[in-house]
């Protein structure tokens, strides 16, 4: 089965749906960022969607960084290769 390699843009709250299932596959380096970088990460991304009263889909642009996955198109099954999404989910 050949292999395609393609980029999309997504938005943030379709990365954290059930569109995507992760998983971080064990050939993966250790987990380097602490608590306080994490909580930096959130605490960003929470700052920027502000309050309550914009849709999240109505708001600007957020670049969270290349996220590199291996997937296929209709599984939500997602190996995380590389990208910030390692941590998050570790």
């Amino acid at each position: 089965m050949p292999v395609a390699i393609h980029a999309t843009e997504k938005a943030l709250f379709k990365v954290f749906s059930n569109d995507f299932a992760f998983s971080i596959p064990a050939y993966q380096r250790p987990y380097a960022w602490t608590k306080d970088q994490a909580s930096e990460l959130l605490n960003d991304l929470l700052s920027f969607l502000g309050d309550d009263s914009e849709a999240i889909a109505d708001t600007n642009s957020y670049f969270l960084g290349s996220i590199v996955l291996i997937k296929g198109e209709d599984d939500p099954k997602a190996d995380v290769v590389d990208g910030p999404a390692i941590l998050i989910l570790k």
